[in-house]
């Protein structure tokens, strides 16, 4: 390959006459050439016109040589540079060799010796430049290729989620119910609709780390030991731990982690409070709870929405922050058959009861 023929070569150089003779002589090599006559002028030039090697004279007036090709390394890291200079000038050469320079020539230069290090320089740059394409083609597919390898680890996640649900008949389809009621709370909150995702993923995933939690004690009707208690602490905790290496998004980790912190202050795993605690958690917290509230389990009935609505109102402030219970209380009319229809009950049960039941409304 001619790497010459059309290459774009910027000669800067103060001399006319040698700037005549150079673009003489790469002209007649195939190249395509412009000359300026200073740093500011080149620096322009290369703004207008992207060119594979510059040939810069070391001595130029006002910004030097060394000081324009180190502005070109910055903002045209793939142009080549050669740099001219006279004898005693030889250790600076030999700096901005080190710095990024392809090649230096001594002056006088022999012509021949000119065009041959220039097509020297431009087949390095073309390798160089080559090289790092297929480097970031390489970066570009490893990146592709591990978000897939993270959206089917996820799936299998979200999939053992659901059949760890599925074991049991009081929380089956819990983390779903829960992740619908964040995100309607999210959305009515204003959050952006990356937030509203990013709170709707940790609600389907909240419970992951309760597959490290022995089924006896999860499904165990009365109340719980010390022991025991501690123990269901620890699932915010291993589902962190579960999570961490798949989702890129640190936050919504943190979410998970934090879901059980009080407003304030007392919760677990961290005993963090208010604005200590990221708010997609303190979301999670409210919807958590009242679909927990409103569903059967081994030790209790659900609640009425209603009902569970004033014990989250008890413990707003305490547990919940106070102003996500009353946004819940404002979207009640909408989340409540949404999730009823989730659980598939369709039509008020033994302890359900909301005026206007059944009818849906568009999210405002």
């Amino acid at each position: 390959m001619n790497d010459l023929a059309q290459a774009r070569i910027l000669v800067v150089e103060d001399d006319a006459a040698v700037r005549a003779l150079l673009r003489q002589l790469l002209g007649d090599a195939g190249c395509a050439v412009e000359c300026a006559p200073n740093g500011p002028i080149a620096l322009e030039a290369c703004r207008r016109t992207a060119f594979a090697l510059a040939m810069i004279d070391l001595r130029l007036p006002g910004m030097g040589g060394g000081e324009l090709a180190e502005a070109l390394a910055r903002e045209f890291p793939e142009a080549a540079v050669i740099i001219a200079t006279g004898v005693h000038d030889t250790p600076t050469a030999v700096a901005c060799l080190r710095a990024g320079a392809f090649d230096y020539l001594t002056k006088p230069c022999d012509l021949d010796d000119v065009v041959v290090r220039v097509g020297r320089a431009l087949e390095r740059r073309r390798l160089l430049v080559e090289n790092r394409r297929h480097q970031q083609e390489l970066e570009a597919r490893v990146r592709l290729e591990t978000r897939a390898a993270r959206r089917l680890f996820l799936g299998a996640i979200k999939s053992l989620s659901s059949a760890l649900e599925a074991k049991d008949d009081y929380t089956r389809g819990h983390s779903e119910r829960v992740s619908r009621i964040a995100g309607e709370l999210t959305r009515r909150l204003g959050m952006a609709p990356r937030e509203v995702r990013r709170v709707r993923l940790a609600g389907t995933l909240h419970d992951i780390g309760k597959i490290g939690v022995r089924e006896s004690v999860l499904s165990k009707p009365g109340p719980l030991s010390a022991e025991e208690y501690r123990h269901v602490q620890a699932h915010s905790i291993i589902g962190e731990r579960i999570l961490a290496p798949v989702l890129v998004d640190s936050d919504t980790v943190s979410i998970v982690r934090h879901h059980h912190e009080h407003y304030g202050g007392g919760g677990y795993p961290d005993g963090l409070s208010a604005s200590g605690i990221p708010l997609g958690a303190r979301v999670l917290a409210v919807a958590d709870a009242f679909d927990a509230l409103t569903s059967d389990r081994p030790y209790r009935c659900r609640l009425a929405p209603e009902a569970a609505l004033e014990v989250l109102r008890g413990g707003a402030g305490g547990q919940w922050q106070p102003t996500l219970v009353e946004t819940l209380a404002q979207r009640l009319e909408y989340v409540w058959p949404m999730i009823s229809r989730a659980r598939g009950r369709g039509e008020a049960g033994p302890g359900d009861s909301l005026s206007n039941q059944g009818q849906d409304k568009a999210v405002g």
